[in-house]
């Protein structure tokens, strides 16, 4: 009889922290409904949310339906102590343990991020496991590995796109150099960019998002009906660039690299303009040749010339 009722308080103490993560989710569901951006303690979380294929929102709003189902079918199984119901129990931990290890690799392998947020989620639904199932808990950690495994086995990266298939704006032109610039629709130096490049029309400019554009943009310009802005956010990181804007050029001997704002708009008044460039655009190393640099003739901007790649609440205007 006692076993029975230590039991019963175990189960309802799981019910209890399932409600817990359901609130997190859930409240985390909330604020990005709110405010439109997630409540993020790191860029760890900012980054991970930016690469997933649905929005942020579906994910908390799926993880609070999965704490909310077990914290019901946990009081349940307190309240009857009914088998079937600890097989229920049973078969939504082990799929979440399973879900839970495609994510963690995620995490590392993709993003090469933590996502603090997500870890506190995984660590309720380990707890669950090890509190609701007992040792029935190794099949989730089964799960847990074999996906993980697998997972880490995968290669992610979109070899059939290359940054046209990330072009949301085109301003063409006759001849003339391609540019493509890798900007964010809050960011204002990207902004500044922008206004001082429009009007040049020297070369064909490809304007790529490295965020969801949720405004209309460049009125008058070219718009493609679909773009995919993880190809600029993946090709700026696979770069070793964690700030924008960033400048590609596309020429005869290959790609030239430009960043900083007041660079960028150095470089395409020099190439598009008919003005004579102020800094030496030798591009050396395929990069931004800066001369006298310290860095070796890769010219490096300050960080007031450009804002995060991800969520950047310190760069506003």
């Amino acid at each position: 009889m006692e076993d029975r009722a230590l039991e019963s308080r175990v189960v309802l103490f799981g019910a209890y922290i399932a409600l817990v993560g359901a609130l997190l989710t859930g409240g985390q569901a909330a604020y990005i409904t709110l405010t439109g951006g997630e409540l993020c303690i790191s860029d760890g979380c900012a980054l991970v949310g930016q690469l997933t294929r649905i929005p942020p929102f579906w994910f908390n709003l799926l993880g609070c339906g999965l704490f909310l189902t077990v914290a019901l079918v946990s009081f349940t199984l307190y309240r009857t102590g009914l088998t079937g119901v600890k097989s229920i129990l049973h078969l939504l931990l082990t799929a979440a343990l399973a879900a839970e290890g495609v994510l963690f690799t995620y995490q590392y392998f993709v993003a090469s991020a933590w996502c603090p947020y997500c870890l506190i989620l995984l660590a309720l639904i380990i707890a669950l496991n090890l509190i609701l199932l007992g040792r029935g808990a190794l099949f989730g950690f089964a799960a847990f590995a074999a996906s993980a495994t697998i997972f880490s086995l995968l290669t992610f990266a979109p070899f059939n796109k290359d940054l046209s298939d990330g072009t949301y704006a085109v301003k063409n032109s006759e001849g003339g150099m391609e540019l493509t610039l890798l900007f964010d629709e809050d960011c204002p130096h990207c902004r500044e960019v922008e206004e001082a490049i429009l009007p040049l029309d020297g070369c064909t400019l490809y304007f790529n998002p490295v965020s969801p554009v949720t405004r209309e943009l460049f009125p008058g310009l070219e718009k493609r009906p679909v773009y995919d802005y993880r190809v600029n956010f993946s090709a700026a990181s696979l770069m070793g660039f964690d700030r924008i804007p960033i400048l590609i050029a596309k020429k005869d001997t290959g790609r030239e690299i430009v960043t900083g704002t007041s660079n960028i708009i150095d470089f395409v008044e020099a190439m598009c303009g008919g003005e004579e460039p102020m800094l030496d655009f030798g591009g050396g190393g395929g990069g931004f040749s800066g001369g006298a640099s310290p860095a070796g003739g890769l010219f490096t901007p300050p960080d007031d010339e450009g804002c995060g790649l991800v969520a950047d609440p310190d760069c506003v205007e």
